[in-house]
């Protein structure tokens, strides 16, 4: 009789745990009905798009309450990079993240070489609303091997912004031709302003422009090319005239954009990380290089670059659509529209943000209206065939100490 007492409770024992074993994996299969999306940005410490980056997110969650966004962001400021040293690892593992905004370049070719990652092809061409949305000329920079490796997302871009309120007030015509800029030197110069704030110094983003003005996206990558001649030419016209500070030879970058601020220059060529800095003057506007004579570039064309972009891995497209549909949500108008109010080049087509100045709502138009870009030179080149471009070559040049094609052949032999 204990014998059998003992089985029965051992019998009892078994069908309990195997009820509780059943009710557990039920459990455990309800909650694994909600989707985790695992997410690596840099969008961390204090990076500018951080706290918008936690709102949308945020929102995501809230209404769509079947997803949790795991946020697993990375700063990437000085010399601890922690962004490069977790996704090196995971993609070492093989266990990358769902989805990631990472550096393309180089650095995607590691990514693709991985075949850990999607190619956006097909999903793009499946879904021709997102697609539309997408600017051809940001995506190029995610495209390698005929494969869409990533979908870019924020850049930067460089432009020539003017002081509208300084023509405005000496009845000149805005900068938006070759012929309108040679016209307001003279009355600018009598008038005690510099109409180009630069430094021959360091004058990397005026010689980036009117490359790109007089040659375009094509021209541009014949790097060092006689047919960069006349762009360095209009340099030294502008020289001559008297266009630049009468110290241009030995002023700082902080030196020309005091000298913009402060409205003691009509123009200046510089980039995106200083709209934030003038957008508290309403008279500043932004917009491309105008076309130089001879020139095939101009207001279609703008020097804008995307230096990152999303990766979704293949596992998690594999798993379902939740991260698809979140990269979807991440790069639609409405929420791009919100990270370029803080700054940046925007890889869709989206609206001016909401409460934008003038110059915001300028350089919107600018990259909206733009059919083509480019990245900036520089970072296509070896650097010292650059510095032999810029430092020296440029000042020989205004100085007639050489001529833009004995400087162009210098810095092409220097150049792998």
């Amino acid at each position: 009789m204990k014998k059998v007492v003992v089985c029965m409770l051992l019998i009892t024992m078994v069908i309990s745990m195997a009820f509780a074993n059943g009710g557990q994996e039920t459990a455990a299969s309800e909650e694994g009905s909600a989707k985790e999306i695992r997410v690596v940005t840099f969008f961390a410490g204090s990076d500018q798009w951080a706290p918008v980056w936690k709102e949308v997110i945020n929102e995501y969650m809230e209404e769509h309450p079947d997803v949790t966004i795991v946020d697993e962001s990375q700063p990437t400021a000085g010399a601890n990079d922690l962004l490069r040293t977790k996704i090196h690892s995971e993609v070492a593992a093989k266990t990358p993240p769902d989805l990631m905004l990472y550096y393309n370049g180089a650095e995607g070719e590691t990514m693709v070489d991985s075949e850990l990652f999607v190619d956006f092809t097909s999903l793009m061409e499946a879904d021709a609303d997102w697609a539309g949305n997408l600017k051809p000329s940001a995506m190029a920079a995610g495209n390698k091997y005929g494969q869409q490796y990533c979908i870019p997302f924020i850049g930067y871009f460089e432009g020539l912004y003017y002081n509208k309120g300084l023509f405005d007030e000496f009845g000149l015509a805005e900068p938006t031709s070759w012929e309108n800029i040679l016209a307001s030197v003279d009355t600018f110069n009598k008038n005690g302003i510099a109409t180009f704030s630069t430094t021959l110094a360091k004058p990397n983003y005026l010689i980036e422009l009117f490359i790109l003005s007089q040659v375009g996206t094509e021209g541009q990558k014949d790097y060092f090319g006689d047919s960069w001649a006349p762009a360095l030419d209009a340099v030294k016209q502008l020289y001559e005239a008297g266009a630049f500070p009468p110290d241009a030879m030995t002023m700082s970058e902080d030196d020309i954009r005091l000298l913009f601020a402060d409205e003691k220059a009509a123009m200046m060529i510089n980039g995106s990380w200083l709209v934030s800095r003038l957008k508290g003057n309403e008279n500043m506007r932004i917009i491309a290089m105008p076309t130089l004579p001879g020139g095939v570039g101009g207001a279609n064309t703008v020097l804008s670059g995307f230096g990152s972009g999303w990766y979704m891995s293949k596992k998690a497209a594999e798993r379902d659509d939740a991260t698809l549909e979140f990269l979807k949500y991440m790069t639609s108008p409405e929420v791009m529209t919100r990270f370029i109010a803080i700054g940046g080049s925007p890889a869709v087509t989206c609206n001016v943000p909401e409460g934008a100045t003038s110059l915001e709502e300028s350089a919107v138009k600018m990259l909206n209206t733009a059919t083509f870009s480019a990245p900036a030179v520089d970072s296509q080149v070896s650097r010292e065939a650059w510095l032999t471009l810029t430092k020296p070559g440029v000042q020989y040049i205004c100085e007639g100490m050489s001529t833009p094609e004995e400087v162009l052949e210098a810095a092409r032999s220097l150049n792998d």
